[in-house]
């Protein structure tokens, strides 16, 4: 049936007009296929290389970076493990010397002392061997080295305890991101699914034991996701159980940082009274 009978007389023609609708429908299929066929951007298309100068030995080498422009952020796990679409950002947050073994994560690299550098050519430098140059990504093995190089690095220059702490629950992130690209009914991972499990639960337990230390040592702001809660996951289960702060121990922690924000307030009054005491008021 012609819908546009009658439109004849201007001249028009309204053959194949019987289906208002089919040129959208077109459309929308085209795009599906389209959406089928988009390709997955490999790994390496993420990533770019960074030139750093190593605090230690003072030479400079290449590391590997995130562009932060193209990843997208999905939702994170239940312990705010941040998760990004096609990567794992987390296996490269950590910047590695080839030349002398000095290794940590990005956020700590530069922010050495002249105590800590002594401590690490001593223990570190002198022994260190390269291993060649690295891959064009990392899988979850090297990420993992590199991880345990930066906390190594952290007990020889007697970090914080938020730092090694942070360093464990990163580490621990990544044994689990290797237990979710292994495939579950394959029976030969099985040992290595084990290993990784018992990994996981022991860097976990690390993590959870140095936050409690170091919100009971430490001011804030402190290195970690910590805000009013430690967390933990048990050796005997395999979902999260979460552990509370007594209550008397977040009451001290808030009654520090009250007084330690309303001795501040009180030393900038006192400035202020000390730079206008000169003035005389008018009677």
């Amino acid at each position: 049936m012609n819908l546009f009978k009658g439109l004849e007389k201007f001249g028009l023609k309204t053959e194949g007009t019987e289906n208002l609708f089919e040129e959208e429908k077109r459309t929308n299929a085209s795009t599906e296929q389209g959406e089928a066929k988009e390709e997955i951007p490999s790994e390496e298309s993420f990533l770019l290389e960074k030139s750093v100068r190593c605090t230690v030995c003072d030479k400079v080498f290449k590391t590997k970076m995130i562009k932060n422009g193209r990843v997208k952020r999905l939702e994170p796990d239940f312990d705010l493990r941040p998760r990004f679409m096609y990567i794992d950002t987390l296996k490269y947050d950590v910047a590695s010397c080839p030349n002398c073994g000095y290794t940590a994560m990005n956020r700590y690299f530069e922010h050495l002392s002249s105590v800590q550098i002594k401590l690490i050519k001593e223990k570190i430098c002198a022994n260190f061997k390269p291993t060649g140059e690295e891959p064009a990504v990392y899988d979850y093995d090297t990420a993992i080295n590199r991880y345990k190089l930066a906390l190594f690095n952290t007990l020889v220059k007697k970090g914080k305890a938020s730092e090694k702490a942070y360093t464990c629950l990163k580490i621990s992130w990544l044994y689990r991101g290797k237990l979710e690209g292994m495939d579950e009914k394959d029976a030969s991972l099985e040992q290595e699914r084990r290993e990784c499990l018992e990994q996981q639960e022991a860097f976990y337990n690390q993590a959870y034991e140095g936050f409690l230390k170091a919100v009971s040592t430490e001011m804030f702001p402190m290195c970690g996701r910590i805000f009013r809660y430690a967390y933990r996951r048990t050796a005997s289960h395999c979902r999260a159980s979460w552990k509370w702060i007594p209550k008397e121990r977040e009451k001290s922690l808030f009654d520090r940082r009250r007084n330690w924000n309303s001795s501040n307030a009180t030393a900038r009054k006192r400035v202020k009274l000390r730079k206008t005491d000169h003035i005389r008021i008018p009677r």
